[in-house]
């Protein structure tokens, strides 16, 4: 088939057939076979230009066609690309929204975290010093004093004697209202006292010292397995934790009683306000840990906001409240900037096209093509096509830089792939590296740091990993061992001498106990105790025997001794139930002192 013979009609009952488009000229026009013709919409375009020159009526042709092209471009590109931008608008609305939403539980997270970390620490403190006290003779207002000197939020030190009065203060101004001072009837005396734990007390107002507003924290102190007293810092509510820094965003930190404890200027709460009884109240019992709440009226005046709630291990509960107006905020300016900067580019680009359009009719033919091969995955190769159309000097920076971009993207992409990799490797090393920091610092909270032994702590873990063993326990032997005279042995050799004595006292112990299985425990200054699951009367004697022989043969000389040598005695009884280990070491410290009465380096049961 020749150039001027007509396309065949489609045939009947069916769709048109789409033949390949061949160039025809009108009559009387010579076809030109050295100039390619371009694509799509163009190639119409010029082939109506030319029966408009060839009728002299182009101008009517022109207006028609250039009207046609820009309802197109409107429908095409302008509707399609403000209907995308404002689905993309809302969509990094609702996006933005999340990230708060994030942010607010993140932040309630690490607050309470910072907060836990900082009374932990505290306590850890306040241990040492009463362990420094059940070895020595301080002077408590000098000791308080340095401690308050290194923890600025403590506002008041105390230390008491067992009966409640306080024999040590800090800050020094406070030394003469507080020497003296009965403190028996205050919870944090009491709980440590009764039940030999820590004490986080919830709000309230100091009535001794002073009259600030107040949290406390307390332990106890003991002196030959004694108890002696308590340890106790006064704490300022505002200075718990550090609540700048870390976004635009309020805090409320309420205690065990649901009382305000702290609170950010913009909530306008009180200390020891029931937060029940203000505006508050809708975020208690609203929230669960997990995510927050972005439509609660919690602000004053009934203003809504983001609210995230956290628990603290010793129970108050830490709120972050970001106000929605202040969120909606920065998230109305973005988009209305995206906005803007979307509609600047769909009318940007349809006037530029609009006015290069002519020039550019047959090289932007080429270039579409080009770039759908590119987007389906394979770049046509020049020339081709036989209508492939010369590609103008202006158009292949474009292209170019298209291909390089390309290029670059792809690179990135790698690199992005590879950081988040080496980052997932980082975090997972860190992690690990916290945990065994996690597990050491339990085992050296769980030992007493002279002898290597288990300290009380200890032997309450113990005991209840114990308990969890239930029926497959069996029995539980238990050793009451003091070394005997220790006293004058280090009145005569210095306490030194007397620390080493201790040390190979309970390398003695575990030479012959199993590591692991039985816990030896430092119950007092020179009295240890040792419990021994899962064996018979027979075995626990001939290990009270080996002790006391393994001991003797350490041959460590004691001139005050009837035996003229460090040596042990030995109290020994049965528990056959996790709740008889009580009864189990009373008859133990019964049988301790049989065998002491009998002349010591010997063993009861």
């Amino acid at each position: 088939m020749d150039e001027s013979t007509p396309s065949p009609p489609p045939p009947e009952g069916g769709p048109p057939q789409r033949r390949p488009w061949r160039r025809r000229w009108p009559p009387g026009v010579p076809a030109k076979r050295n100039s390619p013709a371009p694509a799509g919409l163009f190639r119409f375009a010029q082939h109506k230009k030319s029966v408009a020159r060839t009728d002299r009526i182009q101008p009517t042709v022109r207006n028609g066609l250039y009207r046609q092209f820009l309802r197109l471009l409107v429908m095409a590109v302008v509707l399609p690309s403000l209907a995308f931008g404002a689905a993309m608008v809302f969509s990094r609305y609702r996006s933005e929204l999340a990230q708060i939403d994030a942010h607010t539980v993140a932040s309630a997270d690490i607050l309470a975290h910072e907060l836990d970390q900082s009374l932990i620490a505290l306590r850890a403190s306040l241990h040492v010093l009463a362990s420094a006290g059940e070895r020595h003779r301080l002077d408590w207002n000098r000791e308080l004093a340095e401690l308050q000197r290194r923890y600025p939020p403590i506002l008041t030190l105390i230390a008491t004697d067992a009966r409640g009065r306080v024999v040590g203060a800090a800050p020094a101004s406070a030394v003469g209202r507080a020497i003296g001072l009965d403190v028996a009837d205050r919870a944090y005396f009491q709980v440590p006292a009764r039940s030999g734990r820590d004490y986080v007390s919830d709000a309230f107002v100091g009535r001794g010292i002073g009259r600030d507003p107040l949290v406390v924290v307390s332990v106890p102190r003991y002196r030959d397995g004694a108890f002696e007293g308590v340890i106790e810092a006064s704490l300022s509510p505002s200075h718990l934790y550090d609540d700048s820094g870390h976004g635009g965003y309020e805090t409320v930190l309420l205690d065990r009683s649901e009382r305000v404890i702290h609170a950010s200027g913009g909530m306008k709460l009180s200390f020891m306000q029931r937060a029940a009884d203000t505006g508050f109240g809708a975020a208690l019992g609203a929230l669960d840990s997990a995510r927050a709440r972005g439509s609660l009226p919690v602000m004053p005046g009934g203003g809504r906001a983001f609210v995230a709630r956290a628990r603290t291990a010793d129970g108050w509960s830490l709120y972050t409240v970001v106000p929605r107006e202040r969120a909606e905020r920065g998230v109305f300016e973005r988009a209305m900037l995206m906005s803007q900067l979307l509609l600047l580019a769909v009318f940007g680009s349809a006037l530029a096209f609009v006015w290069y359009a002519r020039v550019l009719a047959r090289a932007a033919s080429s270039l579409l093509l080009r770039l759908r091969a590119l987007a389906s995955g394979a770049a046509p190769e020049p020339g081709a096509h036989a209508d492939d159309a010369p590609m103008p000097e202006e158009l292949q920076p474009v292209l170019d830089a298209i291909v390089e971009l390309s290029g670059r993207l792809e690179h990135a992409h790698a690199e992005l792939r590879q950081s988040l990799s080496e980052r997932e490797d980082e975090v997972v090393q860190r992690t690990a590296q916290l945990r065994e920091a996690l597990r050491e610092l339990d085992r050296v909270a769980c030992t007493d740091p002279l002898t290597g032994a288990l300290n009380r702590r200890g032997r309450d873990e113990f005991v209840r990993a114990l308990a969890a063993q239930g029926a497959r326990l069996g029995s539980v032997a238990v050793l009451l061992i003091d070394v005997d005279h220790f006293k004058a042995y280090n009145d005569r050799y210095g306490h030194r001498a007397g620390d080493d004595a201790l040390r190979a006292s309970v390398a003695a112990i575990r030479a012959e106990v199993r590591e692991g299985v039985d816990a030896v425990v430092r119950t007092g200054g020179e009295e240890f105790c040792v419990l021994i699951p899962g064996v018979g009367r027979a075995r626990v004697l001939n290990i009270a025997r080996a002790i006391l022989l393994g001991m003797y043969r350490r041959d460590i000389e004691h001139r005050d001794s009837e035996h003229g040598r460090l040596s042990c005695s030995i109290g020994v009884a049965m528990a056959y139930a996790v709740d008889e280990l009580e009864t189990a070491m009373d008859r133990a410290d019964e049988a301790l002192y049989r065998a002491k009465r009998r002349g010591r380096n010997g063993y009861c049961f």
